[in-house]
């Protein structure tokens, strides 16, 4: 899924040409798209830690860590109750409703 952030116009979606594999649009709504639950539970879980990194590398050191952590089997959650955000995205024309 690709949100119109500008990475997934640059050099980031090259690995996923290279193999064939073809993109969409997608609205700009976070609450359509599961992996941003992922990334916002990522990011809460890096405050909660209070862990600082100094580098790039540690900073991905920690992600790759949390992205362990994630089970794929919990991702229904996320995508059971699309349905229902679809309407309150239609109603904000596309932008991200309140969490």
């Amino acid at each position: 899924m690709e949100d119109g952030a500008k990475v997934h116009a640059g050099s980031a979606r090259l690995p996923r040409l290279s193999h064939g594999i073809r993109g969409f649009n997608w609205p700009t709504s976070p609450d359509l798209n599961p992996i941003e639950k992922v990334w916002r539970w990522m990011e809460e879980e890096l405050k909660k830690s209070g862990y600082v990194p100094k580098s790039i590398e540690e900073l991905k050191r920690e992600l790759q860590k949390l992205w362990g952590r994630v089970d794929p089997r919990d991702s229904w959650h996320y995508t059971e109750h699309l349905a229902c955000k679809s309407e309150d995205v239609i109603a904000v024309r596309g932008l991200a409703t309140i969490y």
